[in-house]
């Protein structure tokens, strides 16, 4: 389900205000609560971006810090 705003025009992307579910304007930031019956159609996430190949990196690290530990 995609909501716009009723003052721009812009999308309304869920969002959370304390323990509140709410939509917020791209463009114009207007807040708009969502109604309880609408809250279980929207996901709410929170996506990492982690560039190709930085996990192994990572892990490598995670490996050295690890035998560090042992020693």
């Amino acid at each position: 389900m995609v909501e716009f705003c009723k003052k721009c025009g812009g999308i309304m992307l869920p969002s959370k205000d304390k323990d509140k579910k709410i939509l917020v304007c791209n463009s114009c930031a207007k807040t708009i609560s969502l109604e309880e019956n609408f809250i279980d159609s929207y996901t709410f996430h929170k996506e990492i971006y982690h560039p190709s190949g930085e996990e192994f990196k990572n892990l490598e690290k995670m490996k050295d810090w690890k035998n560090s530990e042992e020693e």
